[in-house]
């Protein structure tokens, strides 16, 4: 009996040691539970899906291993893996070109720009570490389009051969994902669910966007706005595309010459007289000049906004002093956006630009304007502004002018105006050369030959527009540009 008992703790110490195992063990398959339509990566293709990136780049297993065409494939969210074994080295491993079942293609652009352009196609900027991450060529596959703006899907978007690239307009700036090209090929043969914002729409055509790569590099989509149009060309010959906040514009044979249209004077924004410098940086403001001695105050915060967004040559010069517009908003224009001043708001989000392109675009867009009321051709009348084409440009290459003329009193434009550019060297040699008139937006091109003997580089060429008319004083305007011979 004692030995009977004795023996009894043993028993029930095994068996409760063993329920616990079991309910361990229980405990375990529920933590490895894997997410419903996921499976494990197949181990002919562990260390290829781990060097490509895993799971973080090219998401979860989405099927079996499979046979396809004497090959070993596999889905995974992202892509389709393939192993040859007849092929030796790298060349064992493939990714599958899903992106040609897609059924998207762009033609090439023979006069591509960008930081690197594949086959007549630029890649997004934001999207060139991914696609050196993936070794180019052997695991991306060609361009099938240039970058684009998807609106239903809020994203930028490339797609290639063998997988696509996105970036959503609200992701941090460079955080780049890959399309979900396995699931839209696996089709209702896999049951993954990928994110919204990983879905191939293919039947859901996207803009192109020519001026993506420079805009990010402006400070993106965020800052600028969502396009709202197109691309198309303007009454002046030029490529013009409106976005929420900003009008952007460039030759249509080289839109990496990018500019703003001076869409505060366009839209009618008051011009007020400029002043002497009265407040200083330690009182929160920073002077910009405008007419000699003379200028505006712009404040810090809004002085730091334009210098990491391109700088005074995007923003173009103050219009006025900042000044209350609405509630808490503090508002100051300048020639080619203005900005707000949000004093509510969280610190990040206190300066922003003015939603300006919407104006715009119901202005063009409006009926045709009657003809205007002739105008007195005095400094005191009208107001000019005078850009060239291409703020740094090789001294081989021909260099455009665009001229923009309204009335002062209404800052409506001003047709049939004539008027005369003047380029001038540092050593006062001077070229004149006469500019087409003003059509009825007020708007007049030219594009002026190479200068001879070519400058050297670094030459600053001054240049100014003046009115080719009887008036009381000189009218005009004058800017600056420079030979630049690396690009």
């Amino acid at each position: 009996m004692l030995a009977k008992l004795l023996r009894t703790p043993s028993i029930c110490v095994i068996l409760l040691l063993a329920a616990l195992l079991l309910a361990g063990c229980d405990a375990a398959d529920i933590a490895l539970q894997p997410e419903p339509g996921t499976y494990t990566v197949d181990t002919v293709f562990r260390e290829y899906y781990t060097s490509l990136g895993g799971r973080e780049t090219l998401g979860p297993a989405i099927s079996a291993l499979f046979n396809y065409r004497s090959k070993q494939c596999q889905y995974v969210q992202n892509v389709m893996m393939c192993f040859d074994p007849q092929s030796e080295g790298i060349a064992r491993f493939t990714l599958f070109p899903l992106g040609d079942a897609l059924g998207i293609y762009e033609d090439p652009e023979i006069s591509a720009v960008g930081n690197l352009v594949v086959d007549g196609y630029p890649i997004y900027e934001e999207f060139e570490e991914l696609y050196h991450r993936l070794y180019g060529p052997l695991y991306v596959g060609r361009p099938l389009t240039q970058p684009r703006y998807n609106a239903n899907g809020s994203r930028i978007e490339q797609y290639f051969q063998n997988v696509g690239f996105y970036r959503g307009v609200n992701d941090a700036p460079g955080e780049v994902h890959l399309l979900s090209y396995g699931v839209f090929a696996c089709s209702t043969d896999c049951r993954f669910t990928p994110p919204q914002t990983a879905v191939v729409t293919a039947n859901i055509a996207s803009a192109s966007q020519p001026y993506l790569s420079q805009v990010a590099r402006l400070g993106g989509l965020n800052v600028f706005g969502m396009p709202l149009t197109e691309p198309y060309v303007a009454p002046d010959d030029n490529l013009e595309q409106i976005y929420e906040n900003v009008v952007l514009y460039s030759p249509q044979e080289d839109t990496s010459s990018l500019q703003l249209r001076p869409v505060s004077l366009m839209l009618g924004v008051p011009v007020d007289p400029p002043g002497p410098e009265l407040r200083s940086q330690a009182e929160g403001m920073v002077f910009y000049p405008t007419e000699g001695d003379l200028g505006y105050h712009v404040p810090l915060v809004f002085d730091y906004f334009i210098a990491q967004h391109g700088g005074r040559e995007i923003s173009g010069k103050p219009l006025g002093e900042i000044s209350p517009f609405n509630g808490t908003l503090y508002r100051q224009c300048f020639e080619n956006y203005c900005l707000y001043f949000d004093s509510s708001a969280a610190e990040s989000l206190q300066v922003r630009m003015a939603p300006l392109g919407l104006d715009y675009l119901n202005q063009t867009q409006a009926a045709p304007a009657v003809e205007s009321t002739p105008v007195a051709l005095e400094a005191q009348t009208i107001r000019m502004v005078a850009n060239p084409g291409t703020p740094r440009i090789p001294a081989d290459q021909p260099q455009r002018f665009d001229l923009f003329v309204v009335r002062a009193a209404d800052n409506q434009p001003v047709p049939n105006i004539e008027t005369e550019l003047t380029l001038t060297m540092p050593d006062g040699a001077q070229t004149i050369y006469q500019l087409p008139p003003t059509d009825t937006q007020g708007r007049a091109s030219l594009i002026v030959p190479p200068i001879q003997p070519a400058p050297v580089n670094g030459t600053v060429i001054s240049f100014k527009v003046c009115l080719n008319a009887p008036t009381t004083g000189a009218v005009c305007t004058s800017d600056s540009y420079l030979i630049w011979n690396f690009q």
